[in-house]
C-alpha cells in the first residue's frame, strides 16, 4: 500500500510538472507552495494554487494604503519613548480572509477598514498584492503565506473554504483543536514561513478546544541596500531619546537622493535592490514622535494621498543599527478601528463558514525588523482565532545632513505596499 501511494504522489508530481513545462508557466514557490505534513492526526487538507503569471499593477493599490493610513494612529499609539512595528500588509491579509468567512454587518465593518466596497473587490486586490509583492530572487525576498487551521469533525461550508484557497492562496489544514501535535504543527509553519525571527512569539501561540478555526497570515521580507554602508565607518554615537541619551552604534554613508519635506518632518528614501526600500522619517526639532503620528501627516505622506516638496541633495546620512521586535493584540486596536461585531457572539455573522454561533476569540500580531550595514531583515505574523460563541544631465546638488539621532519613523516597502511600519525611540532598547 505505501509503494502504492508513493506511485501515485511520483505520477501526479511528474503531471504536474508536464503542465507547467506545456504552459510556460513560472515555478511555484516552494516555501509557500509546498507545505509539510503535520505528524500524527494532522490532515493537509489542501495546498494553495498559486498564480503563474505576474501582473505588475501600475499604481498603488488603495485598498492596502487605506488600511495603513487608517491603522497608524492606532497601532502607534501610546509610545511612550519606546520602540514600536507592524506590518500593514501581514495584518491587511489577514483581516481579507477574516472578511471571507463573515456576512452582514460583521463583514461590512472589516470592508470598510479594508477600503473595499464589496468581497470581490477585496478577492481581486488581495490577489494584486499577492502577485505584485512576492519575489524570492538573489536581490530580494519578500515572501507572502497563508494558511487555514480547521477542528476534525466540523461541517464547514466549502464555499468560504474554496475562496480561501483560491483568492488568499491559503495552506488547510485539520487536525484536533487543542491537542499540543497541533499546535506545534501551527508554531513549525508559522517558524519556517518567517525564518525562525519570530520563534519568541510563536511559542505563545496555542489552539484551544473551543476553537474552530484558526485564520493565520505570515511575511517575511530580506532585502540587501543598493549601496551597502561600510562597517569601517560605523561609530557610537549620542541619541537623543526621551527618556534621555543613549549611545548606539550608528551607519554612515553619502548617497545623492532626495529630500522630502513635510510641514512638521523630512524623509529620505533608502534604495534596496529590487523593488524595495525603507522610508527615514524625521520629525522637525520642537515636533514629538507622537505628535506627528497622531496628526496623521506622515500616514498620509506613506499612502501617496498628497504631493510632496521634494529636492535632490547629497545626503551624509547618520542611521541607528537597530533590532525592533514586538507581540500584541490586535483586538482594542481593530474595536478602536470600527471591527466590533466579529468579537460579540450575539453580533457576529460567520454564515459563510458555519450555521454555529461564533466570535473571534483572539486576534494576535507579531513583527519582527532589523537593520545593518547590508541590509534589512524583517517578519511578521498575523493569527484570527474563531471560537465557537526612470537618466538625467549632471546638475549642481546641494548637500545636507541627515542624522537620525532623536525619535523617528521607518517603512519598509515593496513595490506597491507599505510593509512594515514602525517607530524608533531608543535604538539600544531590547
Amino acid at each position: 500500500m505505501k509503494k502504492m501511494k508513493k506511485m501515485i504522489c511520483l505520477v501526479l508530481s511528474l503531471m504536474m510538472l508536464a503542465a507547467l513545462a506545456a504552459c510556460g508557466a513560472q515555478p511555484q514557490p516552494e516555501q509557500t507552495a509546498k507545505p509539510q505534513q503535520p505528524a500524527g492526526e494532522i490532515k493537509a487538507l489542501a495546498a494553495p494554487v498559486y498564480p503563474t503569471e505576474r501582473h505588475w499593477s501600475e499604481e498603488r493599490l488603495s485598498g492596502s494604503d487605506y488600511f495603513t493610513e487608517q491603522s497608524v494612529s492606532v497601532m502607534l499609539a501610546g509610545l511612550n519613548g519606546g520602540n514600536r512595528v507592524y506590518s500593514p500588509l501581514n495584518i491587511y491579509m489577514a483581516l481579507g480572509m477574516l472578511a471571507e468567512i463573515t456576512d452582514g454587518e460583521s463583514r461590512e465593518q472589516v470592508l470598510a477598514l479594508l477600503g473595499s466596497d464589496n468581497i470581490e473587490a477585496l478577492r481581486a486586490e488581495v490577489k494584486a498584492i499577492w502577485e505584485s509583492e512576492y519575489r524570492d530572487d538573489e536581490l530580494l525576498t519578500v515572501l507572502p503565506a497563508a494558511s487555514v487551521w480547521l477542528r476534525d469533525g466540523e461541517d464547514y461550508k466549502q464555499d468560504a473554504l474554496k475562496h480561501l484557497a483560491e483568492d488568499f492562496y491559503a495552506a488547510a489544514f485539520s487536525g484536533p483543536m487543542g491537542d499540543e501535535s497541533y499546535n506545534r504543527a501551527l508554531r513549525d509553519w508559522v517558524n519556517e514561513r518567517t525564518n525562525h525571527l519570530l520563534e519568541e512569539q510563536a511559542e505563545g501561540l496555542k489552539m484551544s478546544s473551543d476553537t474552530v478555526i484558526a485564520l493565520l497570515t505570515t511575511l517575511y521580507f530580506k532585502g540587501a541596500w543598493s549601496d551597502e554602508f561600510s562597517e569601517s565607518a560605523t561609530e557610537s554615537e549620542t541619541f537623543h531619546a526621551e527618556a534621555g541619551d543613549k549611545e548606539a552604534d550608528f551607519m554612515r554613508g553619502t548617497r545623492t537622493m532626495y529630500y522630502y519635506r513635510g510641514e512638521h518632518f523630512g524623509a529620505v528614501y533608502l534604495s534596496m535592490n529590487g523593488p524595495a526600500g525603507m522610508w527615514l522619517i524625521l520629525p522637525d526639532e520642537g515636533t514629538s514622535l507622537q505628535e506627528l503620528i497622531d496628526s496623521g501627516e506622515a500616514a498620509a505622506f506613506l499612502s501617496g494621498r498628497s504631493d510632496w516638496d521634494r529636492e535632490k541633495y547629497i545626503v551624509h546620512l547618520s542611521l541607528p543599527k537597530f533590532d525592533v521586535s514586538v507581540d500584541m493584540s490586535l483586538i482594542e486596536a481593530l474595536q478602536a478601528l470600527g471591527v466590533k461585531d466579529v468579537f460579540d457572539p450575539n453580533a457576529s455573522d460567520f454564515s459563510p463558514l458555519s450555521d454555529k454561533t461564533l466570535a473571534v476569540s483572539e486576534a494576535e500580531h507579531a513583527a519582527r525588523v532589523k537593520i545593518d550595514e547590508k541590509g534589512c531583515e524583517a517578519a511578521a505574523f498575523t493569527v484570527i482565532m474563531v471560537a465557537e460563541g526612470a537618466m538625467l544631465e549632471p546638475e549642481e546638488i546641494p548637500e545636507m545632513d541627515f542624522v537620525l539621532d532623536r525619535p523617528f519613523l521607518f517603512a519598509v516597502t515593496g513595490r506597491d505596499s507599505v510593509l512594515f511600519l514602525g517607530a524608533i525611540g531608543d535604538p539600544t532598547a531590547e
